[in-house]
């Protein structure tokens, strides 16, 4: 502490990791990340009335009224307002039809249709599921089934077309990086080149916790490749 600012030591991302240090690592990308989106929106009183009158809360309620003192279907909408801030590309909400009247479905629905990124929805309400879901996962009497398909939009098509980057809502360029289809024999050897590196490291503890969960991932892929 009270060190110069010459005293500082810049230490590499991957040096980080190799060290140990992954989940601070990943809890600084993830403020980096949040900086920036916050850049892109001024947080302000005006700007966070219009977030929130966009999601159906009138000024009064926006900037005069505590959280606690709202309905409960008021903070459903606030909760939303804020998972939308920062113009993510990736929407996961459980159970957002609790406390929302039959006006505030049906636009929730729109929105959903509308929004151009990924949904993931957790949800009991079968009627609002079937209205913005092409591809459900249903749990029932302890049996997990799987219903209908992703399709249009949705549906990812062949990875290796398409632009070589893309640019997102905040101005970002995003390269895209495309996945090389694989032949069978390719898929083989490169299960024996995981396999082999899961056996040197359970005799030499050559890996991270992270790079082995990712060899073990890659495993189970390439073998569920195979078997279709």
């Amino acid at each position: 502490m009270y060190k110069p600012i010459d005293a500082a030591v810049w230490v590499e991302r991957d040096t980080l990791r190799a060290m140990g240090y992954e989940k601070m690592v990943c809890r600084e990308d993830e403020k980096q990340a949040a900086a920036a989106g916050l850049m892109s929106k001024p947080l302000t009183a005006p700007s966070v009335e219009k977030a929130l009158k966009d999601f159906g809360l009138d000024g009064e309620a926006a900037s005069h009224s505590p959280i606690k003192s709202l309905s409960g279907g008021q903070k459903v909408k606030v909760v939303l307002a804020a998972a939308m801030w920062q113009h993510p590309h990736v929407l996961i909400l459980d159970e957002p039809t609790n406390y929302l009247d039959r006006d505030g479905l049906g636009a929730l629905s729109l929105g959903l249709k509308d929004f151009g990124g990924g949904v993931v929805i957790i949800s009991h309400n079968m009627e609002f599921a079937n209205s913005v879901c092409s591809q459900k996962w249903i749990m029932e009497a302890g049996r997990l089934r799987e219903e209908g398909e992703v399709v249009g939009d949705d549906d990812m098509g062949d990875l290796n077309q398409g632009p070589d980057e893309i640019i997102d809502a905040s101005g970002n360029k995003i390269e895209v990086n495309r996945e090389k289809m694989m032949t069978d024999k390719e898929r083989k050897k490169a299960i024996k080149d995981i396999e082999k590196k899961l056996k040197e490291h359970k005799k030499k503890n050559t890996l991270s916790d992270t790079e082995m969960w990712e060899l073990q991932d890659k495993l189970a892929e390439l073998n569920a490749q195979l078997a279709k």
